[in-house]
């Protein structure tokens, strides 16, 4: 299983996300242990992780871009970038600063996912509440049918995104993901709420193939040396 690092860029700094609620969004700096600066060359530098999940939290939101950071950043660190893609150009960009195009149910469509197939992509399904969030009916409602439904595309994976449990550290809801896993044909990256390195293994147990992590490393509850 692998783990990787996340990073929510917005107003070109990186900011701790909690619950999805983004208003509430602050500095890094104010909460980690590891880093001093909300710089997100130096939060990379100082973390040096493998590979990184980038949310351009301006672009998911239609306020700005951070592409010129963080086609920096990729230069540090493998990339998984997601520039709130509404349209197939923007997976196009995404593919040029980063390793690999992800297409949340939040700002995405079916229609951007099926002509994607033979891009570089993973899908995000955006869960809060309990429902999958998208403004494209065919990927709003219960999860797990939004799930199978990607199993008729060519994807690399489905980044199962709780938005509740994001920052929080209130843990994983394993009976779920081993729902999500038992229906789906790609394999599955968990983001949001995993409060220790005990979850990481049971996580790894049920077959999930990747786990998002930030809080706890910011706050030396898993060892940054997993994402290394």
């Amino acid at each position: 299983m692998e783990i990787i690092f996340a990073m929510d860029i917005r107003g070109g700094i990186v900011v701790k996300g909690y619950q999805g609620d983004r208003e509430r969004y602050e500095p890094i700096e104010r909460h980690s242990k590891i880093c001093r600066t909300s710089d997100p060359l130096n939060v990379i530098d100082t973390i040096k992780p493998r590979r990184t999940y980038i949310a351009d939290l301006d672009r998911i939101l239609g306020l700005g871009s951070n592409s010129l950071i963080i086609k920096r950043l990729s230069t540090r660190t493998t990339t998984l970038v997601d520039l709130g893609i509404r349209k197939l150009d923007d997976v196009r960009e995404a593919e040029q600063i980063g390793e690999t195009a992800i297409i949340g149910t939040e700002t995405g469509s079916l229609d951007v996912i099926r002509a994607a197939q033979s891009m570089r992509v993973a899908v995000s399904i955006d869960v809060k509440d309990g429902s999958a969030t998208s403004l494209d009916p065919a990927l709003s409602g219960d999860p797990l049918e939004v799930v199978e439904r990607m199993n008729l595309y060519k994807i690399r994976a489905i980044l199962l995104l709780n938005m509740n449990l994001v920052g929080t550290k209130q843990g994983v809801d394993f009976d779920f993901i081993e729902k999500v896993i038992g229906v789906s044909g790609h394999p599955i990256i968990v983001a949001g709420g995993i409060k220790n390195s005990e979850e990481l293994d049971k996580l790894e147990d049920l077959g999930v193939a990747g786990v998002v992590l930030s809080t706890a490393i910011h706050e030396e509850i898993i060892p940054v040396d997993l994402v290394r």
